[in-house]
């Protein structure tokens, strides 16, 4: 999932830009923390929020598949 979603962020993102998406596992719930450069949380976002919805509907789908469930949050780069 982890790959997929990475896919799916380099897309979006500005190239030659650098961003890290976190894993954490809790109580069956894996939880992915896409981190960007402030100036790239925009782009990830979208406008009104369609961009990240679409990347989660993708995830989820993929996730079900998997029987799995999940979260995905957007975060800056400290």
């Amino acid at each position: 999932m982890k790959e997929f979603l990475e896919k799916l962020v380099s897309y979006i993102a500005s190239e030659g830009v650098l961003y890290e998406i976190k894993e954490e596992l809790s109580d069956g719930l894996t939880t992915y923390t896409i981190l960007v450069p402030e100036e790239e949380i925009g782009k990830i976002i979208g406008k009104e929020g369609k961009v990240i919805s679409a990347i989660r509907t993708l995830c989820r789908l993929k996730a079900t598949k998997e029987q799995k469930r999940i979260l995905i949050k957007v975060d800056r780069i400290q």
